[in-house]
């Protein structure tokens, strides 16, 4: 439904991620013979998307297709989405997600059509999210086809986005109970795990802490020497960094996706060399941070030796702009009582909506989460000095 077709008269556009006609009497052939589902899509694909919605209509009365909507709803949402009625096709996913009978296939391509509705509203986070999270349940089981779109919609909306992503994900996590922050479970999936999806947007991830079986496989590197803090972790993340923007995040931030956006377009809009939350009451939360690579390679720079330095310290002579965090983005997750409360804010989003962290969907099949290191010793980070 969202491969690569070009033998079937249509082709995906890499820079739009829209379908194209490559050959409309083909399309045409195809849709004097489809199934009444199939030529929601067809339509579709002819522009004829009126004609599509009132068959669609009729369909969704259809007790047979009631029995299971799954299809005509995703097809319903995307008809939607090409007239521009993104809050119609926002509520039809949700319903189709419902119908998807925890089959991995049917998952990825919810989430792979999720992410092109996003990509196309210009939440280009939370379309990378999406895309991440269809790529995964597609890797090994999907047609070569479906597992090329989602890397190629992911390749591009990173693109565009154009940074990368330092995780410091090395606490032990003692006021949790241990072994190793970072592990705790939340929603069913370590906390790294719900930071490394927030960042999927991001050309390179790079974890600084123990290697693990981490989701969409970051690159994993060391602080000098282990356990040295925060400061000696994002000197050893920098030397992988590319990008001319970098975030730098906790890995206990399970709800810091929505503040990405700002975070970043404070640094490239603004010319600041940083950008930090600050809570209500105040507190700066110097690890959910975005840089200016180069100011970042400055401060640690006028830092000097940076194990156990606090992490503070770099902020010290930086143009740095202070983002207030009135909906708690950054709140991390210190103690049992934090759990908690991330855990409740996730269970009140309506059921069947999106939650506030995307790895809390309903009975989400993905491959086996972060638990386990991987074999081989972790590797170490070349010098920050390029």
């Amino acid at each position: 439904m969202d491969g690569v077709r070009e033998p079937m008269g249509w082709a995906i556009d890499p820079e739009t991620l829209r379908e194209v006609v490559t050959d409309p009497a083909a399309i045409q052939a195809q849709l004097a013979c489809a199934e009444p589902v199939e030529r929601l899509f067809l339509l579709r694909l002819l522009g004829e998307v009126d004609q599509g919605l009132v068959e669609s209509a009729t369909l969704a009365a259809d007790p047979v297709i009631a029995e299971d909507p799954w299809r005509t709803l995703l097809l319903t949402a995307d008809l939607h989405r090409w007239r521009g009625d993104f809050a119609a096709a926002e509520r039809a996913q949700p319903l189709a997600w419902k119908h998807t009978r925890g089959s991995r296939d049917r998952q990825g391509t919810t989430l792979q059509h999720i992410g092109k509705r996003q990509f196309d509203q210009g939440q280009l986070d939370a379309a990378a999210a999406s895309f991440e999270l269809a790529l995964t349940l597609r890797r090994g089981f999907a047609a070569e086809e479906l597992i090329a779109s989602s890397e190629s919609a992911l390749n591009r909306t990173r693109v565009l986005l154009g940074y990368d992503a330092i995780v410091l994900a090395g606490g032990r996590g003692q006021r949790l109970g241990g072994p190793g922050k970072p592990g705790i479970p939340l929603a069913g999936w370590p906390l790294v795990d719900h930071v490394l999806l927030a960042v999927s947007g991001a050309g390179h991830r790079i974890v600084v802490g123990p290697p693990r079986i981490g989701l969409a496989d970051p690159v994993f590197c060391r602080e000098q020497p282990a356990g040295s803090g925060p400061a000696a972790g994002i000197d050893a993340g920098l030397a992988q960094v590319r990008q001319p923007v970098v975030a730098v995040l906790a890995a206990d931030l399970p709800f810091i996706a929505a503040a990405l956006p700002e975070l970043r377009r404070s640094v490239a809009m603004d010319g600041t060399d940083a950008a930090v939350l600050v809570d209500s009451a105040g507190r700066v939360n110097y690890l959910a941070s975005v840089w200016r690579t180069a100011a970042l390679f400055g401060a640690l720079e006028r830092l000097g030796n940076p194990a156990n330095a606090p992490v503070r310290r770099l902020y010290d002579g930086v143009d740095v702009t202070l983002l207030a965090d009135f909906d708690a983005l950054g709140a991390d997750c210190d103690t049992p009582a934090d759990l908690r409360v991330a855990d409740e804010r996730i269970r009140r989003h309506t059921p069947g909506q999106l939650p506030a962290t995307p790895l809390a969907w309903p009975r989400l099949a993905l491959h086996a989460p972060s638990s386990a290191p991987p074999d081989g010793p972790p590797g170490r980070a070349a010098s920050r000095r390029r």
